[in-house]
């Protein structure tokens, strides 16, 4: 009815010139001409990487939560900084909205500076995740605890957690990511070039016998820094299952853990707390120092973390330990061998534990390629510290 009375108000010019279109547009389907002229502007718009044609997708992250979400996503808030730098390694970090979990603090080089911060993970501003209205929110299996889902998920954003920091979760964790993202050929070549780097410390180190592994202690050089305490990263969660990423470094570098405890998923610590005399019956060959005050991309200077050290020696124990004796003591920023890059430092830790075995192998080649191939940022900073070629 509406076509009729159009022809009706227009002259015959018009009308021809309306039936010209209507041929142009038959010429251009690429469809069986079932395409209504809605669908076929819908897949014009598609071409562009940003407007790409969404479907809908089930899965279930890694807190084991059933989710359904339109892919690719398009907008996402991040509360978890190890995920926010696969994100941006991926090539989809123009789909962040705001970022949190002092992501700007701790990973300055993924150049989130200009987004909103949300927050920590304990302390959100739910007002500015919910003006976003992005599609998800990205954050860990243990934190913040399920009244996120219930003040976010009636507004229609749904809520993904994953870690991207253990070692048993984070491949399956990156090829999710690449499904959600729409970037898999991306995931599938970094995840090669990562299993390539893994395969040199498991090839090296098969061949030690248990009684020449040397035992290593995980610590938190904050807390250590702090009172002379210890909190231990072990090697093992409940179950005997791979435990937090400093402690699981032990192992995967050919090292024995020197502790015996097993960590809880479900707690929002990584560490254990030890008294003095626990560590000083372990006395450890090694002990590996972790956090992330010390050290990281802006790092200049190699001298506050010589400090912290002679005052760790100070005010705790250390001292009487085989591995302060002989300075066996190693620094890691948390980044590079708890969490993401874990890979990197893992062989690093091989290296000086059995610097025999990797004589040949150059741990800082490899990070200066994730940074400036993979990140596509300079590669500058401290990640980890040998006090023992300090002494």
């Amino acid at each position: 009815m509406s076509i009729q009375i159009f022809f009706k108000k227009r002259s015959l010019n018009n009308l021809t010139f309306f039936l010209v279109l209507v041929v142009l547009a038959a010429g251009c389907s690429t469809g069986t001409g079932n395409d209504s002229p809605m669908t076929t502007e819908r897949n014009l718009q598609s071409n562009s990487p940003a407007q790409a044609e969404q479907s809908n997708y089930t899965f279930t992250d890694t807190s084991g939560k059933q989710i359904t979400l339109d892919i690719p996503i398009q907008t996402a808030i991040i509360i978890n900084r190890n995920t926010a730098e696969a994100i941006k390694l991926l090539g989809a970090d123009d789909r962040v909205a705001a970022t949190g979990d002092a992501t700007i603090k701790n990973n300055p080089y993924l150049g989130f500076q200009s987004l909103p911060d949300v927050g920590e993970t304990g302390q959100l501003n739910l007002e500015t995740i919910l003006s976003l209205k992005p599609q998800a929110v990205f954050t860990y299996t243990n934190r913040p605890d399920r009244k996120l889902e219930e003040k976010l998920e009636p507004a229609g954003i749904k809520v993904v957690r994953m870690n991207n920091y253990l070692p048993d979760q984070t491949d399956s964790e990156w090829e999710l990511l690449g499904k959600l993202f729409g970037k898999e050929e991306r995931a599938a070549q970094f995840l090669e070039w990562k299993h390539g780097i893994e395969r040199i410390s498991a090839e090296r180190i098969q061949s030690i016998g248990e009684n020449d592994k040397k035992s290593v202690m995980a610590l938190s050089a904050g807390f250590l820094n702090s009172d002379g305490g210890y909190r231990i990263f072990p090697s093992q969660s409940l179950g005997g299952k791979p435990g937090v990423g400093e402690g699981f470094a032990t192992i995967l570098a050919g090292g024995k853990d020197a502790a015996d405890l097993q960590w809880n998923p479900a707690e929002a610590s990584t560490t254990i707390m030890v008294d003095e005399e626990y560590v000083l019956t372990r006395n450890p060959d090694v002990i590996t120092l972790h956090g992330t005050w010390l050290g990281g991309y802006e790092a200049a200077d190699v001298q506050p973390l010589e400090d912290a050290f002679a005052n760790m020696l100070s005010i705790s124990s250390l001292n009487r330990l085989k591995a302060g004796k002989n300075r066996d003591v190693y620094f890691f920023h948390t980044n590079f061998i708890g969490s993401d890059k874990r890979y990197i430092g893992v062989l690093q830790l091989a290296k000086w534990l059995y610097p025999d075995r990797f004589a040949d192998v150059d741990p800082e080649a490899y990070a200066r390629e994730y940074f400036e191939k993979w990140l596509g940022v300079p590669y500058q900073g401290i990640w980890y510290h040998s006090f023992k070629e300090r002494k």
